[in-house]
């Protein structure tokens, strides 16, 4: 449970989190390069790859890289790269991010149904409050997460690979960003009257 009152956590800027989100960013950028100037199959399985050494660097080293989700995260990177390889067509491959979309979304209502103990609460560590309830920030971000799916749906529909690749590297993570500072107002805790 989230504790009560208004005091900072730091978010992503505190010394704790700097380095995951570093990694988040970089990993984020080398999937756009990857798709970039090989195909996005290939850029699937390089997520993998990385993501499996990640943890593997953070198992041997003890230093923190991949933040509080990683098991969450290298779930969702197997999945994504498992339907890259079966779909292995880019229309499909760009609803790739619809599909996981959707599953992670499942994950996040599920898990905030029952308090958020797990993905909500590990998500909860990147947020600047330490009055987070992580119940209803999970289902706030699987709410999210829906929305999410839906944009993406719609830009693999409409645009190129191309373009859909700079909406999903760059455009995607702003229209996130918005819609968790709006949310964040229905996720603290409220103060004891």
């Amino acid at each position: 449970m989230a504790a009560q009152g208004t005091d900072v956590n730091g978010g992503v800027f505190a010394r704790h989190n700097r380095l995951p989100f570093a990694i988040d960013i970089i990993t984020g950028l080398l999937f756009y390069f990857v798709a970039k100037f090989t195909d996005l199959q290939t850029a699937a399985m390089v997520g993998v790859v990385v993501g499996f050494g990640l943890v593997l660097f953070q198992r041997i080293t003890k230093i923190d890289v991949t933040g509080g989700l990683a098991l969450f995260g290298i779930l969702m990177l197997c999945i994504s790269a498992g339907l890259a390889v079966w779909l292995n067509d880019d229309e499909w491959i760009k609803q790739r991010g619809t599909i996981t979309g959707l599953i992670a979304a499942s994950f996040f209502i599920i898990d905030g149904v029952r308090g958020g103990p797990y993905i909500g609460k590990g998500l909860a560590r990147y947020m600047p409050y330490s009055d987070i309830h992580a119940g209803r920030f999970a289902i706030v971000m699987g709410v999210i997460g829906l929305i999410m799916a839906a944009l993406n749906y719609g830009a693999a529909k409409l645009l190129t690979t191309d373009n859909w690749l700079f909406y999903k590297t760059f455009v995607d993570n702003f229209i996130v960003f918005g819609l968790v500072i709006f949310a964040m107002r229905f996720v603290r805790a409220k103060p004891a009257v």
